[in-house]
């Protein structure tokens, strides 16, 4: 199958399986609300961002050997393939192993996190279960990043779907049958491990020649001069991902959690169906970058895919921004809506995610982590510090805008050594691309502008219609305004070119 058929295979399936996972997200957290109640909602989030600590003990190993395994892929260097998943399975069972006495050396600390709940054996035995869902992938997953590389992605994609499908009806009927969250707990532990078998089988009749062995030093050496400097990245994603929850936790309560996890699961959603499109990319940038191509090329390649994701932004980001707080009232209920401040810096986050993860491809898929370890450094302390001392005066605001100002400065970070370092492309060609985004973030404040105005003159009494018919506009504002500034942008033909085809 040629390269452009699986991009368009990977994305496609990626896609579907996200719509899905959403849809079910979304009704299971419903179910969840109505017969379990905000309180474990909340208890359930922390302890996700609490359990994410552990995910720091991988050290970014599987980034480490998705990048080395991009050069023997190319070459079709079967002995280099599985050597490198040896002992990437190795190491992961290894971690696993880690992760279980975590799990039980954080029991006592839980009554420093969680707030307004009362911590007994119960809340115990929920954030073991919990953990189990979160560690058992390590025993069984290792395999998937071998597919991924081999941009295969659209198989892990089927089979996460339809193991999704079943157990999310079990989750449902579970909940509204029995109303016990320890079987929700239990249903999910259940999906992780089935999952991952049919996707060790599915390896085995594709990959014949993997088989675990003892580890090459050489090739764990290989791996482990990545991880050093892949870890500092790992630290300041759970920082960016994860210590909001905990923060709301320990200074304001933990049932304020639930209601920040619901403005959460859309934008992770929203985050998560772009990610599932463009996924397949990622791979094939880090092939290419693996060949031997100029910078001039590489730069405009990477110009062309920036207009992807700024189109992608415009339709998604605008629409967010208008219809976000009418989503949770159609979904749950206005009682769940938090202030508009919280819709506002959630879409800022959004936007800057979207934009910038480009930053982020070229610098994995040219194995630049070490250049980029003090960016990554000065960013989690930018987003832990800010985030505590405004939340003291602001609540949930001040930490958010704490997030943003560390999302801003790993934009300009990550930015700057893909232009200096994977291009070496001279100081204007930067300035250039900063007078590009300035352009593009005007366009989507006209937008974001114009489209709420529009839809606070729709005079509609059903919320439902009014919500889609806002959604439409919002879509179609934004593709007219990229098609005004950009219809006759090199970027643009190259990309309707590619449609055609």
């Amino acid at each position: 199958m040629d390269i452009k058929r699986l991009v368009i295979l990977n994305s496609s399936v990626g896609l579907l399986n996200q719509l899905v996972n959403i849809f079910f997200q979304f009704l299971v957290r419903s179910v969840f609300l109505q017969y379990l109640g905000i309180e474990l909602l909340g208890l359930n989030s922390t302890y996700a961002s609490v359990i994410s600590i552990f995910e720091l003990a991988e050290l970014g190993v599987q980034t480490a050997v998705l990048y080395n395994l991009y050069a023997p892929i190319h070459n079709n260097d079967i002995k280099k393939i599985n050597m490198l998943i040896n002992a990437f399975g190795h190491i992961y069972r290894f971690i696993g192993i880690v992760f279980i006495i975590a799990s039980f050396i954080t029991l006592p600390f839980l009554k420093y996190v969680i707030s307004g709940i009362e911590i007994d054996q119960t809340v115990c035995l929920f954030f073991l279960l919990q953990s189990a869902g979160f560690i058992l992938p390590y025993f069984f997953a290792y395999k998937r990043v071998l597919l991924r590389a081999d941009q295969k992605s659209y198989v892990v994609s089927n089979i996460d779907l339809f193991v999704n499908i079943f157990m999310n009806i079990l989750r449902i009927f579970a909940i509204i049958k029995w109303g016990n969250y320890y079987i929700y707990l239990c249903v999910t532990i259940i999906q992780v491990i089935t999952a991952n078998l049919f996707i060790n089988i599915v390896c085995k009749k594709k990959y014949p020649y993997l088989a675990l062995g003892k580890i090459d030093i050489s090739i764990l050496k290989e791996i482990l001069s990545n991880v050093k400097d892949i870890f500092v990245a790992r630290i300041a994603g759970y920082i960016y991902a994860s210590t909001d929850n905990i923060i709301i936790s320990m200074m304001l309560n933990t049932v304020t959690v639930g209601f920040f996890s619901n403005y959460q699961m859309i934008m992770k959603g929203i985050k998560n169906i772009v990610e599932s499109v463009l996924a397949s990319l990622a791979p094939l940038i880090g092939q290419i970058l693996a060949g031997n191509i100029s910078n001039e090329v590489k730069l405009r390649q990477f110009k062309v895919y920036m207009h992807i994701r700024y189109i992608i932004a415009l339709v998604v980001v605008v629409p967010c921004y208008v219809l976000i707080d009418d989503c949770i009232t159609l979904w749950i209920g206005n009682t769940y809506i938090m202030s508009r401040g919280v819709a506002i810096l959630l879409c800022v986050d959004l936007y800057i995610h979207l934009i910038h993860s480009e930053c982020c491809d070229y610098i994995n898929g040219m194995g630049l982590f070490k250049l980029e370890k003090s960016i990554e450094i000065i960013g989690a302390l930018i987003n832990i510090v800010s985030s505590i001392l405004l939340c003291r005066s602001y609540g949930v605001i001040g930490i958010l805008t704490g997030t943003v100002f560390s999302q801003v400065w790993f934009w300009i970070g990550r930015s700057y050594v893909v232009y200096k370092y994977c291009f070496s492309a001279p100081k204007n060609q930067y300035i250039s691309y900063w007078i590009d985004n300035f352009k593009f973030i005007t366009i989507i404040l006209i937008c974001v502008i114009v489209c709420k105005v529009q839809y606070l003159n729709i005079m509609m009494d059903i919320l439902l219609i009014r919500f889609i018919i806002g959604g439409i506009a919002c879509v179609v504002v934004a593709l007219i305004m990229y098609a005004i500034f950009y219809a006759r942008c090199e970027e643009f033909k190259v990309l309707l070119k590619f449609l055609q085809k």
